[in-house]
């Protein structure tokens, strides 16, 4: 066996991909293994940022063989673009005299944090203007016969409206367009334009929405 040693089972470093702001606080739990012939203790931990925290059982006692449990949480309030985080665990076996140097083992989160203004334009890429965003403003219907129908669903997102408390707060609305295909349908590829019409701000905004077509 390996003296005093505290191991981790499996990764030491753990991907959370891409997260957003938006979503808040995200954490991993990580094993750790006592593969030494006496019990360690658990002394200390610490990380490498703010927004990064370690929770473990402090001062408890691993004996040879048995397991414990450390956690990371990582916060991405103002982050954005890649992250990698670390928690550092002392410890100290408990045949080793007060004072001397413990040893620690390092755990790790990495990852992208989209902030919450990328998270916008992901989910909303087409602005209308400053305050008003767009899911889409273009849809493939694919085939259509006559007499055939389809509707697609947009997503407006309006920036800024206050409330009643007089707060601002973005607000979502789904608006469904539709297409249908009659006798006096041009056959052969078709982009026509079917407009929505948005109350934002007091004003009916008129939003042209292109549905890419071919009917037979």
């Amino acid at each position: 066996m390996l003296a005093d040693t505290l191991a981790v089972i499996g990764l030491a470093t753990l991907s959370l991909g891409t997260i957003r702001e938006a979503d808040g606080p995200v954490e991993r739990t990580f094993l750790l293994r006592n593969e030494g012939e006496h019990a360690l203790c658990l002394r200390q931990g610490y990380t490498s940022c703010g927004c990064t925290t370690i929770a473990f059982a402090q001062d408890s006692c691993i004996a040879a063989g048995d397991t414990t449990a450390v956690t990371l949480r990582f916060n991405p309030r103002g982050k954005s673009g890649e992250f990698f985080e670390t928690g550092t665990l002392v410890y100290q076996s408990s045949s080793s005299p007060s004072g001397t140097s413990r040893p620690h083992v390092t755990l790790s989160l990495e990852g992208t944090c989209l902030s919450s203004e990328e998270s916008l334009a992901q989910q909303f890429p087409v602005r209308v203007k400053e305050s008003l965003w767009l899911s889409a403003n273009r849809f493939d219907l694919g085939i259509m016969m006559a007499g055939e129908s389809k509707e697609r669903g947009v997503v407006v997102l309006h920036r800024g409206e206050k409330g009643d408390d007089n707060q601002t707060y973005d607000r979502q609305e789904r608006v469904t367009v539709r297409f249908a295909v009659d006798a006096q349908t041009p056959k052969g590829l078709q982009h026509v334009q079917q407009p929505i019409r948005v109350q934002h701000r007091g004003q009916t905004v008129s939003i042209p929405i292109t549905l890419d077509v071919l009917v037979k």
